[in-house]
């Protein structure tokens, strides 16, 4: 348990199933401010619902690089250094390989979250940086969809489903697509409790999708965290991102290539989830896992001071 915020810079290395990512935070803190973020897509998911095994093209990646941002956090005086690995290699039957390799290129050990763990630490992330947050957190991810009850700082019901869309590409109907997010968020009975409160959306795939909506209507503020919509007009939106075709798609100002294949069926999930647990309003997160893995370190004490006054409060994405 960490007790403040003195001794330097701590980081967390997350290894999604679509990206690893690096991000370095000045000191173990309520309100961490990040001073080094990178990203690399990587794809270790692709193909994962086909083969049930882990990228190959991806894995030679993203072992050069976890090595390389070890090194990059050695540089930067980092002395806590968490490494923690999600749905892909939790799920790949190579993942345990997958591990053993990273492990002795990075020399240090690498935590693969469960589905609850996954979904506790993005909730913690969002509390983290919305203390008020009451009703559903969602963590999209390249291979699954995490769904909390968050009130406050306090996790409830969750779910971890296989609905990443590095899973979906690889059904070619888009309508049994539908009818899969379907069948997967109705069996959660517990949703009708958060019925009219907010949904708070977590992951790259639905920020991307904050920036879309940002460029569409020319909000002058680019701030991800706390951007938030009617559910109404969240839904409309989404059906009309899920439409949209590739030539479409890299028409869009400022949208990463390597999100184009993706970020339709990320708008198809989150269209679905909102559909059924019904929010009054849907809120993007740009704080989540990562925030969560530092949050949860922290005292009693310390997490409950209130970010707000405490000083490097994130509000970018």
């Amino acid at each position: 348990m960490i007790e403040g915020a003195g001794g330097g810079p701590v980081g967390v290395v997350d290894i999604g199933s679509n990206s690893i990512r690096l991000v370095v935070f000045d000191a173990p803190k309520r309100a961490p401010q990040p001073v080094f973020n990178e990203k690399i897509l990587c794809g270790l998911g692709r193909g994962l619902q086909r083969s049930g095994e882990l990228d190959a093209a991806g894995v030679v990646l993203a072992l050069d690089n976890l090595q390389r941002f070890a090194g990059l956090a050695r540089a930067m005086g980092v002395r806590d250094l968490s490494f923690i690995a999600t749905a892909a290699v939790r799920d790949a039957r190579n993942g345990p390989e997958f591990v053993r390799a990273a492990q002795a290129r990075v020399g240090a050990r690498i935590d693969v979250l469960s589905g609850a763990d996954e979904a506790r630490l993005a909730a913690l992330g969002v509390a983290a940086g919305i203390p008020d947050a009451d009703g559903l957190a969602g963590d999209l991810g390249g291979g699954s969809l995490e769904l909390v009850r968050i009130s406050g700082a306090k996790v409830g019901e969750h779910a971890t489903l296989p609905l990443g869309p590095l899973r979906l590409r690889d059904i070619d109907s888009r309508d049994k697509v539908r009818e899969i997010v379907d069948a997967q968020i109705g069996r959660l009975d517990w949703l009708g409790e958060v019925r009219g409160k907010c949904f708070y959306a977590v992951g790259g795939a639905w920020r991307a999708l904050a920036r879309v909506h940002m460029a569409q209507v020319d909000y002058p503020l680019h701030v991800i965290h706390h951007y938030t919509l009617k559910r109404a007009r969240a839904e409309e939106f989404c059906d009309l991102v899920a439409g949209l075709s590739r030539e479409s798609l890299e028409r869009v100002p400022d949208l990463s290539r390597k999100r184009i294949d993706t970020l339709p069926l990320a708008a198809l999930v989150l269209s679905r989830v909102l559909r059924q647990a019904r929010p009054a309003e849907l809120v993007f997160a740009a704080t989540g896992l990562r925030e969560g893995c530092i949050h949860s370190k922290l005292s009693p004490a310390e997490r409950r001071r209130d970010p707000l006054i405490e000083p490097g409060v994130i509000v970018a994405s």
